[in-house]
């Protein structure tokens, strides 16, 4: 692993072989940063938080609490793909509200935001936020159905 400077790491993390966190992250506690995960700079992480193996997560970002990333997700903070320096007024990283889930192999396009309880199906591209307790699937990602009540975070968490 490697962890860049001026990066403040809350306690009790667990931080796999080959995970780069770069500069200016801040992390809470309780967390699980898989094997070969990226977090770029300016992140902002919560507490227990799990991004699994490969997953990619952009300069710029904020995760909440109790997020899932699952296995080679990709996320994305410039629409200009660095072509034009107008890109710079734009970098905007993805915003994962607590309780937030996504799916394996799913991206995520520059300055969406995952609201509370929403969950992104594998292979899903997201181009528009998603709504709170709603599952999206596809490409571009669209409503599929509700998340089931058995799902939602506010009934797995220890009262």
């Amino acid at each position: 692993m490697v962890i860049y400077c001026q990066c403040v790491i809350g306690q009790r993390n667990l931080i796999a072989d080959l995970a780069t966190i770069r500069e200016n992250v801040s992390m809470g506690d309780l967390n699980i940063v898989g094997r070969n995960v990226s977090v770029e700079n300016f992140v902002k992480i919560g507490n227990r938080n799990k991004f699994e193996t490969n997953s990619y997560i952009t300069a710029y970002s904020e995760i909440g609490d109790y997020c899932f990333v699952a296995p080679c997700t990709a996320t994305s903070n410039d629409n200009y793909m660095a072509r034009d320096k107008e890109r710079f007024n734009h970098f905007k990283g993805i915003t994962m509200e607590s309780g937030s889930r996504i799916g394996v192999n799913a991206t995520i396009l520059p300055g969406k935001v995952l609201h509370s309880d929403a969950v992104v199906a594998a292979g899903a591209v997201v181009t528009r936020d998603v709504p709170a307790k709603t599952i999206v699937v596809g490409n571009p990602a669209k409503a599929f159905r509700e998340v089931p009540e058995s799902q939602l975070l506010e009934n797995n968490l220890d009262k």
